[in-house]
Order: C-alpha cells, then sequence, then structure tokens
C-alpha cells in the first residue's frame, strides 16, 4: 500500500512512497495529526465562545469563563505531569493498561479535589452564582476538571501508541458537539452554558476510555516492570517545566494591567493569543519526536535535526508572511484601534521561532529522562521573559514593544536548552523493549 508523505503543510510537495515509512516520515505524520487536532479544538473553541456571546447574557459568559480557566489551573496543578510519564514509558513496561489505569486514578483523583477546592472558594467569594446555582456550578466544575485530565492523560497513552489520528478525531468531535450542544441550552443561563462546554468532554472523554483499553495489551511479554512512582521524577520535571513556561501567557497581561491599564492589554492580549497558534506547529513535532523516541528509548541525532529542518522551512515562511500581515490581521480581529498595534502582533511572531527549538530540546531531555533539564529551561523562558517585561514596565516602553521580552526569553531559554544538551548525563542501562 502506497503512504502519501508531506501531506500535512500545503507548501510540501506531497509523493507517495509504496516503501516502509522512515522515522522522519513517522514522526511527520503523527506530528501531522496532532497539530490537526490542536488547530481543530482552536477554531471550534473560537465558535463556541462567540456564540455563546451572541446567546448568552454576559454574566453567564464571565461566570463560566472564570470556571473553564479555573478548572484548566486545577488540571494543570493535579496531573503533575503523568500524563508525560506515560508517553515516556507505556510501550515499554509489562502491564500498560495497569500503569494506565493508575495514572488515570492518581490524577483524575488529584484533580478532582482541586476542582472541588478551588470552584467552592471562587463561587463563595464571588457570590456570582445564584443558591439554586451553586452546586450544580461545583459538580460540574469537578466533572469538568476530572474529564480534562483524564482527556489529556488518554492523550499521552493515544499519542504513545502511534495512533495520532484519534487526537484529531476527538478534537473535531468535542468541539461540534458542544456548538450544537448551546444552542439547545440558550435558556438556561449559566448552567446551561457551562454544561454545553462540561457534558460532551465527559461523554468523549468515557468513549476515549474504551479505545484505550483496545490499543494497549494487558501484559507486554518484552516489557519491563514499572511502578507509577517511577514515573514520578520525569513527570515533576515536565510539571515544573509546563508551569514556568506558561508563566509569561499567564501573568504577563495581569501584570500590564497593574502598569498601563485595560487597553493597551486588550491589544496585547488578542495579539498574543493570534501568534500562540504558530506554537502548536512545534508542539505538534515535539509530541510526536518525544513518543517516536520513547519507543526507542532513544532520540536519533539525525531524526532530530531532520525535525529541526521541516520546522524552519514550515515556521520561516509562515512567520514572514505574517509579519507582514500583521496590520490587518489585527484590524480583522478588532477594527482599526487594533490594527493600529500591528507591531505587538509581529514581535509575538518573531518569538515563535525560538520557542520552536525549546519543544525540540524539550523532546530530548524527556526521552532522555533529564528532569533538571527540563526544570532549568522552562524556567529559563518563564522568569527571563518575566524579568524582561518588568524592566520594560518600569521604563514605561511603549507596549507594543512589549512582546520583544518574549523574544529574548526565548533566546536565553535556548541558549539553555542547547548548552545542556551539550551537557548529556550517562543514562542507566536498562532492558530494551522491542517495538513489536
Amino acid at each position: 500500500m502506497g503512504v502519501i508523505e508531506g501531506w500535512e503543510f500545503p507548501w510540501i510537495t506531497p509523493s507517495v512512497s509504496t516503501g516502509p515509512m522512515s522515522e522522519s516520515e513517522l514522526v511527520r505524520e503523527q506530528g501531522g495529526w496532532v497539530f490537526a487536532g490542536s488547530i481543530s479544538n482552536s477554531i471550534l473553541g473560537f465558535a463556541f465562545w462567540a456564540l455563546a456571546a451572541h446567546l448568552f447574557t454576559s454574566s453567564a459568559v464571565g461566570i463560566t469563563g472564570s470556571l473553564v480557566n479555573l478548572s484548566s489551573l486545577a488540571t494543570s496543578i493535579g496531573i503533575l505531569g503523568l500524563d508525560n510519564g506515560l508517553v515516556r514509558f507505556i510501550a515499554r513496561v509489562d502491564r500498560p493498561r495497569a500503569l494506565m489505569w493508575q495514572v488515570l486514578l492518581v490524577g483524575g483523583g488529584l484533580s478532582s479535589v482541586m476542582g472541588i477546592v478551588l470552584s467552592t472558594v471562587i463561587l463563595r467569594v464571588s457570590n456570582a452564582a445564584a443558591a439554586q446555582e451553586f452546586a450544580v456550578l461545583v459538580v460540574l466544575s469537578v466533572a469538568l476538571t476530572t474529564s480534562q485530565t483524564c482527556f489529556q492523560i488518554t492523550d499521552g497513552s493515544i499519542l504513545a501508541a502511534r495512533k495520532s489520528e484519534y487526537l484529531a478525531y476527538r478534537a473535531v468531535a468535542y468541539g461540534l458537539a458542544k456548538i450544537a450542544l448551546v444552542f439547545t441550552v440558550a435558556a438556561a443561563g449559566v448552567v446551561g452554558l457551562f454544561g454545553a462546554y462540561t457534558l460532551p468532554l465527559l461523554a468523549i472523554t468515557v468513549v476515549s476510555l474504551f479505545l484505550v483499553w483496545r490499543v494497549w495489551p494487558v501484559r507486554n511479554e518484552n516489557g519491563i516492570p514499572t511502578r507509577i512512582r517511577e514515573l514520578s521524577s520525569l513527570s515533576i520535571g515536565n510539571w515544573i517545566h509546563g508551569f514556568t513556561y506558561s508563566l509569561p501567557s499567564r501573568l504577563g497581561p495581569s501584570i500590564m494591567l497593574i502598569f498601563v491599564g485595560a487597553s493597551p492589554v486588550a491589544y496585547f492580549f488578542i495579539a498574543l493569543q493570534l501568534a500562540e497558534v504558530l506554537n502548536y506547529i512545534p508542539e505538534s513535532v515535539s509530541k510526536s519526536l518525544f513518543a517516536h523516541g520513547s519507543r526507542r528509548d532513544h532520540l536519533p541525532t539525525a531524526l532530530a535535526s531532520s525535525m529541526r529542518r521541516l520546522l524552519a522551512a514550515i515556521l520561516l515562511p509562515l512567520v514572514a508572511l505574517g509579519v507582514l500581515l500583521a496590520y490587518i490581521g489585527m484590524t480583522i480581529m478588532g477594527g482599526t484601534s487594533y490594527g493600529a498595534h500591528g507591531l505587538a502582533l509581529q514581535l509575538f511572531l518573531l518569538a515563535t521561532l525560538p520557542k520552536a527549538g525549546i519543544q525540540l530540546y524539550k523532546a530530548q531531555f524527556n526521552v532522555d529522562r533529564r528532569p533538571l533539564a527540563l526544570i532549568a529551561m522552562g524556567s529559563a523562558l518563564g522568569l527571563s521573559t518575566l524579568a524582561f517585561l518588568v524592566v520594560g514596565l518600569v521604563r514605561h516602553v511603549d507596549p507594543d514593544w512589549l512582546p520583544l521580552a518574549w523574544i529574548l526569553g526565548g533566546i536565553l531559554a535556548l541558549g539553555v536548552g542547547w548548552w545542556l544538551s551539550r551537557r548529556s548525563l550517562p543514562s542507566q542501562p536498562e532492558t530494551r523493549v522491542s517495538e513489536g
């Protein structure tokens, strides 16, 4: 059977190969499906919130949006990076299903507790919900948090099994289901809107558990005994890396609000969100590379170099085009008042280039099982970016130039990743597991 190569991106000419797929082609194909899932989730998510803004009151949208973000925070705290640990080890353990269920129980349990605590505290303190809505909103928050955690863990399991096309199918199914449901609950207020966001994810997560049950065997005869605590160091490393890596995006707009007021933050936030779409590409390649290297227990240098060249071929033209069209893009998003701040989008687009290199180093450090390297690189990016941002704010730099902090922080973190990659530590000998 022929395999179509190079279909993932339109400016790479596809070709048909009748031979077995090379490592580079396999990583590209799996990364293409991960990217398709990410971009589908983003586009359908924008559509959902656009419909919600027209069908529901601003109060319902505000409460639901706050609870959704709160559930994401609870998920990021409760999951402890176990999804990445699962990707690294599940193909090589003697009991893959048992390990997956242990990770689901630990991650889902911790996230559920965090969901209860955070939603209860915020709803009580804010008095945003009526008494009759309070219990339902807390239950939906816990359901959303637990579903997001299990969804993320099964994502890792599916990715490790080289079935990434299911990630794209799930993303599209969830996006379309919540859009369809939002029309039927328009009269139900905040409970209806939050339910439309939560219940489709819960249903798809349950279905995913049956899917994952089929892609991994009960026992791998060539596997090695592995307990969940053996995932802990790498998982915690990924957790801290992810937390510090995302600090600028989470805290940057809030810090700016203190110094420059709401209007500049609005332009800044929209530019940041638009540029973030390009980061899906290196993230997708990194996840695919990580899963592939985990199955082999090794990431070949030639394969990493091939992916580096691929990302350069994809991102450089996209960034160049984005820089040229930045003012038009900002105008489309918010009118001429936003279009006047196209410089911010141009700088955020340039900041995606060092982040692409960081994502490749993240895959390498995960395969090499170097949690301290992950922490160092993520901390270098997050903390330095925030430091550059604060310096710019204190020195009253024009807000449109503040995204330079993301460029400088990215370059610094990329340098840290390069330096750490040249200081590879010898790994402990382990029993090899055939790919089967």
